[in-house]
């Protein structure tokens, strides 16, 4: 099948449906693209709280999993995918399924040598804004731990209340004793095997194991 898919917020009247209908149509005409389906999610924004209602969007990915799709055709990329992470996996997974990708305005066709080489670029684009992300996400949680501030799961020696990270002292004494340990020469595992045998519990109540008494170790805070 060639499906069409159109999409339009309800503050975006630049391109209503009719004119994305239109210029769809026009393209498919002048190709001898025989459209199969045009599926609509009107009145939907593409990001934020609103996306799990785009079910023309789910429908057709369904239908893309299920191999039923040869063609996806929309006017532009921003119509399909909410950010360039979400179009990636999305054309992805329509190259997995032997389904190619259309779009009118970035003048994407995957089914021929140059949309393919678009997509290599989408790939580029795509591990670039992934590690922007871990960047931004290492710096957030760096300034965190430097303020004394909440970041990931509360770390052994400390307690969380609210955003802020306040000292337990006894969870910082057994550190300490970690440490004492380590410098007389106890392996990871010796240590763990020391905290179980006198009944010290992780954070969780669970058994000290070798791995989380070297995390433990490795990442707490020193005073």
């Amino acid at each position: 099948m060639n499906i069409c898919y159109i999409r339009n917020s309800t503050i975006d009247q630049k391109n209503s449906v009719e004119t994305q209908r239109k210029m769809v149509v026009d393209y498919c005409e002048f190709h001898n693209i025989v459209l199969d389906d045009i599926i609509v999610d009107e009145g939907i924004s593409g990001s934020g709280e609103k996306t799990y209602k785009r079910e023309g969007y789910k429908r057709i990915t369904e239908m893309i999993e299920n191999g039923k799709v040869d063609k996806l055709i929309v006017l532009s990329i921003s119509r399909w995918g909410r950010n360039m992470i979400e179009t990636y996996k999305s054309i992805q997974l329509m190259e997995k399924h032997n389904t190619h990708f259309i779009s009118l305005k970035e003048n994407v066709d995957t089914s021929n040598p140059m949309g393919r080489f678009v997509f290599s670029i989408f790939n580029s684009l795509y591990q670039l804004e992934l590690e922007q992300i871990s960047d931004r996400t290492k710096d957030t949680l760096r300034i965190k731990k430097e303020n004394g501030k909440v970041y990931g799961t509360t770390p052994y020696g400390f307690d969380r209340v609210g955003d802020d990270l306040v000292e337990n002292k006894k969870e910082k004494r057994l550190i300490k004793k970690m440490d004492t340990l380590r410098d007389k020469g106890f392996s990871y595992g010796r240590i763990s095997y020391y905290l179980t045998k006198n009944r010290h519990k992780t954070k969780n109540g669970g058994k000290w194991t070798r791995q989380n008494v070297y995390k433990v170790m490795k990442n707490h805070i020193p005073n």
